[in-house]
């Protein structure tokens, strides 16, 4: 570019004279083209499934990206700064101050809690579209969630002043975050449901895929779901040991209450599950309502 070598000549020959104006002039306007040719377009931010009769996965949630208007989306590029990271990175620490939000574009996130002691209790797992430090950016308080790439992440990040401005000129943007963080309440509340009302690991483990029947595909052999933890996630989810969570599922297969095929799982019926783990109430899960 002309405007390098203008700065590479003037250090080799006049180190100690000052620029012209109109190499002053013409500096500034290449930069200001540089800086326009390097903002970086979201073109999938509305981007769905690309397999809507598949199986989905309880990560297919988040609908802030897919909701605003064309407007809001233009202007939220503006301000948006593209991240690529790899699987294992810290995206948010807890304690962590909330300088930042962050939109996944494409990836998944682990969200938990980590006890004084280490131990790790998995909430749940954000796909594409969601907003991670959600509400501590709304808060200003530090954050009390920490999230992880668990694979290749392509990240929106803006910082959370201007996200605050977004929202106070996008009122419908302010309401359409509304319910995102109301759905973030709701699944720690169903995590402490899980957790803390039932005292069995397979009336936990039954609970956890229960719920997650409710975004499964109702097909002719049950509800299919996709599956993307690892079975130490699982018992992360609900408090248990891997082995655990190993021999509960292989009880639960050899009833016939659970099938798995690679990364799907098919939960044959809702209500012969919560009847064998012993789950006193199941009407937000009963047949009748898939």
């Amino acid at each position: 570019m002309r405007s390098l070598q203008l700065i590479n000549d003037r250090k080799r020959t006049n180190r100690g004279a000052p620029p012209r104006r109109s190499e002053i002039k013409f500096l500034k306007e290449e930069i200001l083209f540089l800086e326009k040719s390097k903002m970086v377009e979201f073109p999938n931010l509305t981007a769905t499934s690309a397999d809507e009769d598949a199986p989905r996965s309880p990560s297919d949630t988040g609908n802030f990206l897919r909701r605003i208007s064309d407007i809001e989306r233009r202007n939220f590029q503006l301000l948006a700064t593209p991240i690529h990271c790899f699987p294992g990175k810290v995206l948010i620490a807890e304690e962590q101050k909330p300088c930042n939000i962050l939109f996944l574009l494409e990836g998944e996130v682990n969200i938990s809690m980590n006890s004084p002691s280490g131990r790790q209790f998995l909430l749940w797992v954000a796909g594409a579209g969601e907003v991670l430090g959600l509400a501590s950016a709304i808060s200003g308080d530090s954050s009390e969630l920490r999230a992880v790439a668990r694979r290749p992440c392509k990240i929106a990040s803006l910082h959370r002043q201007d996200f605050l401005a977004f929202l106070l000129q996008h009122p419908s943007a302010s309401n359409h975050i509304a319910l995102e963080l109301s759905q973030h309440c709701r699944r720690i509340c169903e995590r402490l449901r899980i957790f803390g009302l039932t005292t069995s690991v397979p009336a936990r483990l039954a609970s956890l895929l229960l719920e997650w029947c409710r975004d499964g595909r109702q097909t002719e052999n049950g509800t299919e779901m996709r599956c993307v933890l690892t079975q130490g996630e699982l018992g992360d989810c609900i408090g248990a040991s891997r082995e655990t969570i190993t021999r509960t599922l292989t009880a639960f297969k050899n009833r016939d209450l659970v099938r798995a095929h690679g990364s799907t799982l098919i939960v044959r019926s809702r209500t012969a599950l919560a009847i064998y783990a012993g789950i006193e109430s199941i009407s937000s899960w009963s047949e009748s309502a898939s």
